[in-house]
């Protein structure tokens, strides 16, 4: 028997290869002609729904308002196997119509689908939802003031404030339904107890005026979420005390002054506290003040900074009885001006001027005009050369407790001096 050349060989085997790649894909062939003749069923989801209403309800200024996203449907079709392989949601149509609605409230619309190619070869044979309730309304925009409601718990002897990122919230929708609100809340809660300031994250809350929470499913806000700062701070309490201008450096008040509140809560960092031991009140002018008993109802208390008022009292009532010292008129002839430039001369044409004194009878007694300087700053002054009118204060020698009572001026002329 002859023995098979290897080519012999080789050729043999690449025809049975041949031959059995052949029957594989007659096979794959016929299944895939078998398949594709047959129909199949698929679901087509995420079909936007549009929303249709009559020309004349719309001329009327009628919206329809269906919520933040707009609705959408499934279409299940029935076709070709390679047919419905490149059908897509664009292919559809479906409408929600509410062509018979003439007038502003909640109804309940029918959904149909419908090919966008009436000759495409597939059929319709289900779509949901089959209906959908929306709401017909006048479009309404508005602003309101963001209260805030932010439930948290301090340690004693810490105070806490919140801040919030915005204060104000524009809401849009049916005219309805903003009509319904009363209050808009950032709310949250922070667990625990701080001592230190704090974030947290606060969602917008609509109310109505019994306090119940509204739906905002039909409504568009500008802001829906947002982070508030709750700034920790320490508390103390420091005395409140009044502030002066000209006030005689020697004049004791402690004795003559009432002052409510005489102390106020402070709430601040504490490095910053612990530098403080009191307030002022905005300043109260001597020069403003005779011998008489006087109450200032209202004064500012001065507030240091990155500190807050914590206390009820914004304001203070000072009580100054002064009726107890005496008054006394100078003719004062003794002028300094002060704050001339160099290469300048004043000369004041006003040769006295008579000055009212406040202050102890036995001060007083031993006071004289010779002891009396009335000094002219004219340092502020932007005349360079002439004539001008500025004020007088005075300035007192050997006494401590005494002040000029009222405004004065005088008359003083500058010139080069050559």
């Amino acid at each position: 028997m002859k023995k098979q050349s290897l080519s012999q060989k080789l050729l043999s085997k690449n025809y049975v290869i041949f031959i059995f790649s052949v029957v594989i894909s007659i096979a794959i062939w016929s299944y895939m002609s078998l398949n594709a003749s047959n129909d199949t069923t698929v679901t087509i989801s995420n079909i936007p729904i549009q929303m249709e209403l009559s020309e004349s309800t719309h001329d009327l200024g009628l919206q329809i308002f269906t919520g933040e996203e707009q609705p959408v449907a499934s279409v299940t079709v029935t076709g070709n196997r390679t047919i419905l392989g490149s059908v897509k949601a664009s292919d559809f149509t479906v409408t929600a119509s509410a062509n018979s609605v003439t007038s502003s409230g909640f109804f309940t619309l029918p959904v149909s689908a419908s090919k966008k190619n009436p000759t495409s070869n597939f059929q319709i044979t289900n779509s949901t939802p089959s209906s959908v309730t929306v709401m017909v309304d006048y479009f309404k925009e508005s602003e309101f003031p963001i209260q805030d409601q932010i439930s948290f718990n301090v340690e004693d002897g810490y105070y806490g404030a919140v801040s919030m990122p915005y204060t104000k919230v524009s809401i849009s929708g049916p005219q309805s339904e903003l009509m319904k609100i009363n209050k808009v809340a950032a709310v949250a809660e922070v667990s625990g107890t701080l001592t230190e300031s704090a974030d947290a994250e606060a969602s917008i809350v609509l109310f109505d005026e019994n306090g119940n929470e509204l739906s905002t499913k039909l409504l568009t806000m500008n802001v829906k979420t947002m982070t508030v700062n709750i700034n920790v701070l320490k508390e103390k309490n420091v005395k409140v005390e009044t502030g002066f201008t000209n006030k005689p450096s020697g004049l004791d008040l402690s004795s003559l002054t009432e002052i409510y509140p005489s102390s106020i809560l402070l709430a601040g960092p504490e490095e910053t506290l612990k530098t403080i031991v009191s307030v002022k009140t905005e300043a109260i002018d001597f020069s403003t003040l005779s011998n008489e008993k006087k109450t200032f109802s209202a004064l500012a208390i001065n507030i240091p900074e990155k500190c807050k008022n914590i206390s009820n009292n914004a304001t203070a009532k000072v009580t100054l009885d002064l009726s107890g010292l005496s008054k006394k008129e100078f003719d004062v002839d003794t002028f300094k001006v002060e704050g001339l430039s160099d290469g300048y001369k004043a000369e004041v044409t006003s040769k006295s001027i008579s000055v009212i004194v406040i202050g102890p009878e036995s001060e007083l007694d031993d006071l004289s005009a010779e002891k009396i300087t009335a000094a002219i700053d004219v340092s502020g002054s932007t005349l360079k050369t002439g004539s001008v009118e500025m004020p007088v204060t005075f300035k007192f020698s050997g006494v401590s407790g005494c002040w000029a009572y009222g405004t004065y001026r005088a008359n003083l002329n500058i010139s080069e001096d050559k």
